[in-house]
């Protein structure tokens, strides 16, 4: 079993600060075990309420990995869990304006029901959200 995979099991049962010390000992990795050490590393530190820590690396993530979506929605529920809403809801724009959403139809399909049900009011946020739904397949 390789330390990488090591990690990860440590991060499946839970074991985050131990799953944490191998993932920061990882170098010399190849790009595609890079980036899931850092994918690792951000959902340990989102679980372990360091939600600042967990932005800046999936932030790092999605530098070298655009298209990443679980490091995406880290950064959008770390934001949440900061109650700061605004660049929560900008890091699915700016994600959504490069790429389709997979995960993110959930979450744009609750936006579509918190509209209707009128807990989103702001006209240029329903808009966004009705482009990017449109765009993504999740009006009915």
């Amino acid at each position: 079993m390789t330390p990488l995979q090591k990690a990860k099991d440590l991060m499946d049962s839970g074991q985050y600060m131990p799953s944490l010390t191998i993932l920061n000992t990882l170098n010399g990795l190849s790009s595609k075990s890079e980036s899931y050490r850092l994918l690792f590393m951000a959902n340990c530190w989102y679980h372990l309420e360091e939600y600042d820590w967990a932005i800046d690396i999936a932030d790092k993530l999605l530098q070298n990995d655009e298209h990443n979506e679980l490091a995406s929605q880290i950064k959008y529920l770390s934001f949440c869990k900061l109650k700061d809403y605004d660049r929560a809801f900008d890091e699915i724009i700016e994600f959504l304006s490069n790429n389709d959403a997979e995960l993110y139809k959930v979450t744009l399909e609750e936006f579509l029901t918190d509209i209707k049900e009128g807990f989103i009011n702001d006209k240029e946020i329903i808009s966004k959200i009705k482009e990017l739904a449109l765009q993504n397949n999740c009006l009915k």
